[in-house]
């Protein structure tokens, strides 16, 4: 995951490392890797969305634009948690998002 284009004005928001937030989940046998990035200049947000399948392909796609105040109580619980690369923690981040 080198370059996420911002859903809004197509910036570039990657790499990894300057996301905002991120959080593995467990879903169904399958995890799924949210990685939230901020465009400051246009003032919203894209997800990027990785879902490694048990039996399947690893896929990877990308939500947005969402407005700044959209995404910010997500983003601030996320990292509230200890391990978000973690798909077995129990914390209220895990417990919260992984839906």
């Amino acid at each position: 995951m080198s370059a996420i284009p911002c859903q809004s004005c197509g910036r570039d928001l990657g790499p990894v490392n300057r996301r905002k937030a991120f959080l593995a989940v467990f879903a169904q046998g399958d995890e799924e890797v949210r990685s939230w990035f901020f465009c400051e200049p246009c003032r919203m947000w894209t997800i990027h969305f990785l879902d490694d399948r048990f039996l399947g392909d690893t896929t990877t796609s990308l939500a947005g634009p969402f407005p700044e105040a959209s995404c910010a109580a997500e983003v601030a619980l996320a990292n509230t948690c200890p391990d978000p690369g973690d798909k077995w923690c129990k914390c209220p981040a895990h417990r919260k998002l992984e839906h």
